[in-house]
């Protein structure tokens, strides 16, 4: 669990719109179904918090009404499975077997949320904070992000996911690189639309998959390198045998 700001204006303060960069429920190549659960805190009181879901090709659901806390703050609301909950207001749509970004805001900058997730198969779990659309938490072409300590052998498999905060497109390249500071297979690109979101493993990208390449102690470079948009990204690491997965906070 990342301890985070209670208040003030830091870049993992309270605010009025954070973005989950994932949130699932789907089934599970192993068995069972990956569920994410989504803890909303009311740090101001009053709050009346709305969500969107991005999943994929800049597809998007919302706003849809989640929660209204008529006390006062520090109130905070839990959902077991927040996708199968937008999907019992949201009847229009499946959200059974989709993966995406969700964006919560409430209706002013004068109240403040925090997000959390946990997501879930059985026993086994990763947690994953809600981030504030701020430079420290986004790259564009002005800077890049990392993400650390990526795996792709025998034990453990690595994998991204990546989210277009705005309506305006952006191209990325993504490049692997080793304990030595060597790059590892082929540096590729992928354009994200507005509002796009793609999850993928960068070793099959960059065309060294496992078994046939075998990678420890890895970083993956994200290098917005046109358009004008942003990314907001994560990365997962889940052991091949049980499952039990980890998250990596992007840097």
């Amino acid at each position: 669990h990342i301890a985070v700001q209670h208040q003030g204006t830091y870049s993992n303060s309270p605010a009025e719109y954070i973005i989950l960069p994932e949130c699932i429920w789907a089934p599970a190549t192993g068995g069972g179904t990956w569920v994410s659960e989504v803890q909303i805190t009311d740090l101001t009181g009053g709050s009346a918090v709305s969500a969107y879901f991005s999943y994929g090709g800049g597809l998007r659901r919302g706003p849809i009404a989640v929660w209204t806390n008529s006390g006062g703050a520090g109130r905070s609301v839990k959902f077991s499975n927040f996708l199968s909950y937008l999907g019992s207001i949201d009847t229009g749509f499946t959200y059974y077997g989709k993966v995406g970004a969700v964006e919560f805001l409430t209706q002013d900058a004068a109240h403040k949320i925090k997000v959390a997730a946990r997501t879930l198969n059985g026993n086994y779990s990763k947690t994953f904070p809600g981030l504030r659309l701020v430079d420290s938490n986004t790259a564009d072409t002005t800077r890049e992000m990392i993400i650390q300590n990526y795996t792709n052998n025998i034990i453990y498999r690595s994998t991204g996911g990546f989210f277009n905060p705005t309506a305006d497109p952006v191209t990325v390249e993504f490049r692997l690189y080793d304990g030595e500071g060597l790059m590892i297979g082929s540096a590729f690109t992928k354009m994200f639309a507005g509002y796009d979101f793609k999850a993928f493993s960068p070793f099959n990208e960059a065309g060294i998959p496992y078994p046939g390449a075998s990678y420890d102690n890895v970083i993956l470079v994200v290098r917005p390198t046109s358009g004008t948009g942003k990314i907001i990204c994560f990365g997962a690491s889940a052991n091949n045998s049980s499952n039990d997965p980890a998250a990596h906070i992007a840097l």
